[in-house]
């Protein structure tokens, strides 16, 4: 279904769109090349550790927030999305340096974790807002599930790669492939810049590189200003709850089970594997037709109550599989629906919204949430709660998440509504 969909899009939106499908594509064969490695240093630091982890990476977002705005805010988007992606490229190329000195390996791990988490976030935010900068809110129904798709193949590519070149190249290996995948990306992002404004459907698509201007604060006053953004932030903050509590726990499980970072970092990519192999399932033959059908804010309650599901069912099976089985579901769900129903939100509002205020919730709220998720689970032990009652308090925070996606989905249907009544 979705595949048909390629060849009834109008003629002059082909090119971006499988621009875009490579960009995506790179960005995350390149991302999932180093997870799998990052997970496996995650657990070597300890899963009780995460908490500090993830406060580093809280406090690396917050002194990132104000130079990716002060970027945003003095140069076109001609020229500060490529930027973005030749610093990350940038780093690479410092880790493969490092990784050349034998005695700077272990403190490499923890800077490494880190700046991987950072990445990625920021990486992902400025492409999907790069998208909805490109595609107006009715094209955004036809085409995120198939862009999504390519992050999903890369996803699949990056995981399997990762599995096949596993003992057989040293980590400086698994760097240098990729920077390869990213350098496409960062290729794609100038590529895209020709074609973005014949296949837009945005009347001012003429003033898609005028610059955005603003000040490299403005994100905070954003979100505390624009209703939209306020549901967005509420959800965002929710929604990283129950999947951290996944994630914590199975950080222990891997530790228990796999004696060797080889060997948890196999058990990581196949889990990569087989979440971006459902993830392209749907998108390929479901994700259209589910916007099209549902609609915006019935798709965004779909994750946190899949999630709600299966923190529930664990509560009473607490098993290695359970956890391994909604880990895959929970996140294939959200790549193939969630990302692409929540980023088509952003398409009605302006353009400093759209780089600024996502950015600011994608990355600044997202390590929040994970911030105070790590410490309150933190809490709840000290407090003497096991691990039943931890997902049991993670199922109602996910069934809180799934209101506010509503809220935030029919938000923006009411402004699509007030835009075609005003035509």
């Amino acid at each position: 279904m979705q595949l048909k969909a390629l060849f009834e899009i109008d003629r002059r939106e082909r090119a971006a769109l499988l621009i875009a499908f490579v960009y995506f594509f790179g960005l995350l064969t390149s991302y999932y090349m180093l997870r799998s490695v990052r997970e496996a240093m995650g657990v070597r630091f300890g899963p009780e550790h995460y908490n500090w982890l993830y406060t580093g990476t809280f406090l690396c977002m917050l002194l990132a927030q104000p130079v990716y705005g002060a970027l945003v805010s003095r140069f076109s988007r001609r020229v500060f999305v490529p930027v973005v992606y030749a610093f990350f490229l940038l780093c690479i190329v410092g880790f493969l340096a490092v990784w050349q000195v034998p005695a700077w390996r272990d403190g490499m791990a923890l800077v490494f974790y880190i700046w991987l988490s950072v990445a990625n976030l920021f990486t992902v935010s400025v492409f999907w807002s790069y998208m909805t900068d490109v595609f107006d809110e009715h094209q955004a129904k036809r085409v995120f599930g198939f862009i999504a798709a390519g992050g999903s193949a890369g996803g699949l590519t990056g995981a399997a790669l990762t599995m096949l070149l596993a003992g057989k190249i040293d980590i400086d290996g698994v760097l240098l492939v990729s920077f390869a995948f990213l350098g496409l990306s960062f290729v794609c992002a100038i590529a895209l810049g020709r074609y973005a404004q014949q296949a837009s459907a945005r009347a001012d698509a003429d003033a898609m590189d005028a610059l955005i201007g603003g000040t490299s604060l403005a994100a905070f006053r954003l979100v505390v200003q624009e209703i939209p953004l306020r549901w967005l932030s509420l959800l965002m903050l929710l929604s990283g709850i129950g999947g951290g509590i996944l994630y914590l726990q199975q950080g222990f499980m891997v530790r228990e089970l796999f004696a060797d970072d080889a060997l948890r970092a196999a058990y990581f990519a196949r889990i990569d594997l087989l979440t971006n192999l459902l993830a392209l399932l749907l998108e390929i033959f479901l994700a259209r037709w589910m916007f099209l059908r549902l609609g915006t804010a019935r798709l965004m309650t779909l994750m946190p109550l899949l999630l709600m599901a299966g923190l529930g069912a664990l509560v009473v099976i607490p098993t290695a599989f359970m956890i391994g089985l909604f880990q895959v579901l929970s996140r294939g769900v959200r790549f193939a629906f969630g990302e692409p129903a929540i980023a088509s939100c952003y398409t009605t509002l302006d353009r400093e919204v759209r780089y600024k205020g996502k950015g600011f919730i994608d990355t600044f709220v997202y390590r929040l949430s994970d911030v105070l998720t790590q410490w309150s689970i933190k809490g709840l032990g000290w407090l003497g709660m096991g691990v039943g009652g931890v997902f049991a308090v993670g199922a109602v925070m996910a069934g809180v998440t799934a209101v506010a996606g509503y809220i935030a989905g029919r938000q923006h249907e009411e402004r699509i509504a007030r835009a075609v009544n005003s035509e």
